[in-house]
């Protein structure tokens, strides 16, 4: 499943992530985001080779600072987030 843009300006770019059921996706770099979970899930984050375990329900919003990770969905459904990146 492909990430989208969904807006973009000088100041921020604002993506669409979906997951696959058990997808794994490839590692990615991120400036400073809000992430908007937009249904319930649970996924792996590694971050320098240290895997975190996160749930997330519907509607949960979470900054994170800028990183090198990669995004593993654990569940059985889709998993989508609203990434909200600052430049």
């Amino acid at each position: 499943m492909a990430t989208t843009v969904e807006f973009e300006n000088d100041r921020v770019r604002v993506l669409r992530v979906p997951h696959a059921a058990h997808e794994k996706h490839p590692q990615a770099a991120r400036h400073d985001r809000l992430i908007i979970y937009l249904n319930e899930g649970t996924v792996v984050r590694t971050v320098a080779g240290k895997p975190e375990t996160l749930k997330h329900h519907a509607g949960d919003v979470v900054w994170r600072d800028h990183s090198q990770h990669q995004i593993e969905n654990l569940t059985g459904d889709r998993h989508e987030v609203i990434i909200v990146e600052f430049k």
